[in-house]
């Protein structure tokens, strides 16, 4: 049972506290808080004292949670989220946002339209530190601290509110050289070969959509010849040769000779939608907001 001991009990302690509990980590709590490790515990055990509980058990190599400790995670940990809401926004003037701003894109997209639109909007407003994490992985934005993410979609987890941005479209290209030597100097080619096409791909086994003129969509699984997590160096190895690539429009246009644009017969490449993500159980800032609308007006 928690005794908490009147006037003892420090906010800032309790969240240091939830901080360790989430990440069952001092340095790593350290680290997302900006906190000093040596202060992190220090504040803790302050915590336990003033409660006159254990709330994690230390070990030289793990750190866990005692009972009490989880059933004040269990708790305190909602009414710390609405906390920080309620100051994110108390912290925001509507003409004015401030604060720190962490974003998450996808790499090429977030390189391509998403990090200039956000240059902009922290130039425009200087109380705001930005943070942007260009990765193609789904980061969990409640447990990393992310305020905002770019995802391509459909989003499906249902704790999180999604607004569509914008349609991306794509296609699939290739070198002049792959086409005269690989496609026999066609660049519109047949449902029927995509199969067997040297293709750089983003893992093993990946598929390209297609639509259907009826508006079906079907997976297509080329013969993977290169693969690569990062759509930069995926675009740079079909530049050099190497397969066919699905990639934006946009990007391959920007190619210039380098790459050649493929059609499919009856068939055209899925374009991708691009939403914005935030947490729905906590309130929308001013700053989030703000920034949606302005990467949806500048991309």
């Amino acid at each position: 049972m928690l005794h908490p001991i009147s006037g003892m009990i420090s906010l800032e302690d309790v969240r240091l506290f939830a901080a360790v509990a989430h990440h069952l980590s001092f340095v790593e709590a350290a680290r997302r808080t900006g906190v000093p490790t040596s202060t992190v515990s220090r504040r803790v055990a302050q915590l336990e004292e003033a409660l006159g509980v254990r709330l994690l058990q230390r070990t030289s190599r793990r750190v866990g949670l005692t009972g009490e400790g989880a059933r004040l995670i269990e708790r305190a940990g909602p009414l710390l989220d609405e906390l920080g809401s309620v100051l994110d926004r108390a912290a925001d003037r509507e003409d004015e946002p401030a604060g720190r701003l962490r974003v998450t894109a996808p790499v090429m997209t977030g390189a391509q339209r998403i990090a200039p639109a956000l240059f902009s909007f922290a130039a425009r407003h200087p109380r705001l530190s930005l943070e942007l994490t260009l990765t193609n992985a789904v980061v969990p934005l409640v447990e990393e601290g992310i305020d905002l993410a770019f995802r391509a979609g459909p989003v499906q987890d249902a704790d999180l509110v999604a607004r569509r941005m914008w349609s991306l479209p794509y296609a699939l290209a290739a070198s002049p050289r792959l086409v005269k030597d690989a496609l026999e100097g066609r660049s519109r080619l047949a449902r029927a070969s995509l199969g067997s096409v040297p293709a750089v791909l983003s893992h093993p086994g990946a598929a390209w959509r297609l639509c259907r003129r009826d508006g079906s969509v079907e997976e297509v699984r080329p013969r993977a010849q290169f693969c690569v997590n990062d759509p930069r160096v995926a675009i740079a190895a079909a530049a050099q040769g190497l397969g066919v690539v699905c990639a934006p429009r946009e990007v391959i246009e920007q190619q210039g000779k380098a790459l050649v644009e493929l059609t499919i017969t009856g068939r055209t490449v899925e374009p991708r939608e691009l939403f914005a993500v935030y947490p729905s159980r906590r309130l929308l800032s001013t700053r989030v907001r703000m920034a949606i609308d302005w990467v949806m007006k500048h991309r």
